[in-house]
């Protein structure tokens, strides 16, 4: 019996988030800013893209529309990289804690998308979904 390609999981090679911004330029320098690091590629004029952990940033210019969308960035160390955005210039809230589980802090791009760094401080899988 052959098995039938169309049935079992998706077969993902990269995850890439999207973010519709009303200036590629200024938010070039801001997401530039933010990562710490210059773009990674240009496929094509308007649209730009940082490499992060496993997957992409992807920043194109275009109308921007309120969404109940955000990007997540899990960080090794949340506080640090909070510390580093702000000597950035970049505006952060201030990290919060649960204890034993994540600490975390949020920040809004120039045109308000909503943006969460945390950091994960258990081992437990129920938490963590067994990823180290």
């Amino acid at each position: 019996m052959v098995e039938d390609k169309a049935d079992g999981p998706v077969e993902v090679r990269e995850i890439i988030t999207e973010i519709t911004v009303s200036s590629l330029e200024r938010s070039k320098e801001w997401y530039t800013k933010l990562f710490g690091k210059g773009i990674d590629l240009e496929p094509f004029k308007g649209n730009l893209e940082w490499r992060l952990g496993g997957g992409w940033v992807q920043i194109s210019e275009g109308k921007v529309r309120p969404s109940s969308w955000g990007l997540r960035v899990e960080v090794r160390d949340a506080v640090r990289e909070h510390e580093r955005i702000c000597r950035a210039g970049i505006d952060a809230k201030e990290v919060k804690t649960v204890p034993d589980t994540i600490r975390y802090f949020g920040i809004r791009d120039p045109d308000d998308n909503d943006i969460l760094f945390f950091q994960v401080l258990t081992k437990d899988p129920k938490v963590t979904g067994g990823r180290d």
